[in-house]
C-alpha cells in the first residue's frame, strides 16, 4: 500500500480506540507511528501501524516522538489524550482547543448551553448537599453524576430509592452532584468533524444488539451544526443522544471529544473521519460529508483485532 503523506502519530491511552483510528488511517494510505499506553499490544504484530512505541503518559515523550520521525501532524485517538494534550499545547496537533473542551466536557456546563442555546436536553439540577438532592423538582427515574470527569452514573427509580442510597451514603463521588431525569429510547450517537466551527463530517448511528446502523437524520446533523457553530468548535467529537420513540424526541446526554468506538463501522459505511482530520480545513468548503445508510458488519480480521487489542494489551508504558 502507498504510504500517503503527512506523516502522521497517533497517541492514545484506549487500547482499541487507539488501534481503530491507526487501521482507519492505514486504509486511507498512511503509515502512522502509533504511541500508545500498553506495554505490549497486539498492534506489534500488524502492518496497521509503522511501529509501535510504549507511551508512559506524558507530553515530553510525544514531543520527542515528534521530533525524531519527523511527525508532520498528531493525532489524539481518545478523549482522555485529546485533553492532555490540549493543556500541554503540543504543536502539529489535531485536538480541539481546551477552552472548547472545559465547556463541552462538563456535563453541567453542557446542560446550561444546550439549554441557552435551545437544543434538547434532559432536565437537569445541579446539587449542592443532600437536601437539595431529596428536594429536587424533577421527574423520576433520575440519574446522579458529578457535573465533570469520568466518574460513574447512578440510577434512581423513585423518591424512595434515592433516599436509600442517601441514607446509607451510596452516592460515592459526593457533592456537588447533578441530577437529571432518564430518557427511555434507542441509544443513538453522533460522530463528527468541525472546522473553526462548521461542520465537515457527520455519522449518526443507531446501536442495536445487531450492531450498528446509519441513518441520514437531519435533525441530529443540525443539532451538531448549532453546537460547533456556537462554541467555534474545531477537531473530533461525538454526542451520545436518546431517541424517544413515543414523543419522536432527541435529547442530547453528553459529549466527546474523541471519534468514538464506531469509528471503523463508519469507515466501512464510505467515512472516514481520522483520515478526513488530517486535511479538516480544506473539507470546510465543501458540503457535510455522511457515511451510506444502513446496517455495517466489520470484517473477520477488523473484528478479532477489536478483541484482540481490548483484552491481550499488556501493562502501561
Amino acid at each position: 500500500m502507498r504510504v500517503a503523506s503527512p506523516a502522521v502519530l497517533v497517541v492514545g491511552a484506549e487500547p482499541t480506540l487507539t488501534w481503530s483510528v491507526a487501521r482507519c488511517l492505514r486504509r486511507a494510505g498512511h503509515a502512522p507511528v502509533v504511541l500508545g499506553r500498553s506495554a505490549w499490544s497486539p498492534m506489534r504484530c500488524t502492518t496497521d501501524c509503522r511501529r509501535y512505541l510504549p507511551w508512559r503518559g506524558g507530553p515530553a515523550q510525544v514531543r520527542a516522538v515528534c521530533d525524531g520521525a519527523r511527525i508532520e501532524t498528531l493525532v489524539a485517538a481518545d478523549g482522555p489524550t485529546a485533553q492532555l494534550l490540549a493543556q500541554e499545547r503540543v504543536p502539529d496537533c489535531a485536538v480541539p482547543l481546551l477552552a472548547h473542551l472545559a465547556t463541552l466536557t462538563d456535563r453541567w456546563r453542557l446542560a446550561r448551553q444546550l439549554r441557552d442555546l435551545d437544543l434538547p436536553a434532559p432536565d437537569s439540577q445541579l446539587l449542592a448537599d443532600a437536601g437539595q438532592l431529596l428536594a429536587h423538582s424533577l421527574v423520576y427515574p433520575i440519574v446522579t453524576m458529578p457535573p465533570a470527569g469520568e466518574a460513574s452514573v447512578q440510577r434512581h427509580a423513585d423518591h424512595a430509592a434515592l433516599e436509600r442510597a442517601v441514607a446509607h451514603g451510596r452516592l460515592a463521588d459526593g457533592f456537588p452532584l447533578m441530577a437529571q431525569s432518564c430518557v427511555a429510547g434507542w441509544k443513538v450517537a453522533a460522530s463528527f468533524l468541525a472546522w473553526r466551527g462548521r461542520l465537515t463530517a457527520c455519522a449518526v448511528l443507531r446501536h442495536t444488539r445487531r450492531g450498528h446502523t446509519f441513518y441520514p437524520s437531519r435533525r441530529v446533523r443540525e443539532y451538531v451544526e448549532r453546537l460547533v457553530a456556537a462554541c467555534g468548535y474545531s477537531g473530533a467529537g461525538q454526542l451520545d443522544l436518546r431517541y424517544d420513540p413515543a414523543r419522536d424526541s432527541y435529547f442530547i446526554l453528553k459529549f466527546s471529544p474523541q471519534f468514538g468506538n464506531s469509528v471503523l463501522y463508519a469507515e466501512r459505511a464510505g467515512l472516514n473521519l481520522p483520515a478526513l482530520l488530517l486535511r479538516a480545513d480544506r473539507a470546510a468548503a465543501a458540503k457535510v460529508a455522511l457515511p451510506r445508510a444502513g446496517r455495517v458488519r466489520l470484517p473477520l480480521y477488523e473484528r478479532g483485532m477489536t478483541l484482540a487489542t481490548r483484552w491481550l494489551s499488556v501493562g502501561s508504558g
